[in-house]
């Protein structure tokens, strides 16, 4: 089979074509891990907001108990 001065040898036995589906293939999946890995974060920021919120209310409640104690 004579190749057409145009076409690579990838062209002709379809190289290229895989390539690019495996490089569209790729694209998509790093697409998605950066989604995932950005819905971590949030998830992550969110939790630590209550931790802190939850240790607040710790602190205020102690603090509390310690003025009542001594008064």
């Amino acid at each position: 089979m004579a190749m057409a001065a145009s076409e690579t040898k990838c062209e002709v036995c379809g190289c290229g074509q895989a390539q690019a589906f495996q490089l569209k293939s790729l694209d998509d999946d790093v697409r998605e891990v950066k989604e995932r890995v950005q819905r971590l974060e949030t998830t992550l920021g969110r939790g630590v907001m209550l931790l802190l919120a939850n240790l607040a209310a710790v602190i205020m409640s102690l603090a509390q108990q310690v003025v009542s104690s001594h008064s």
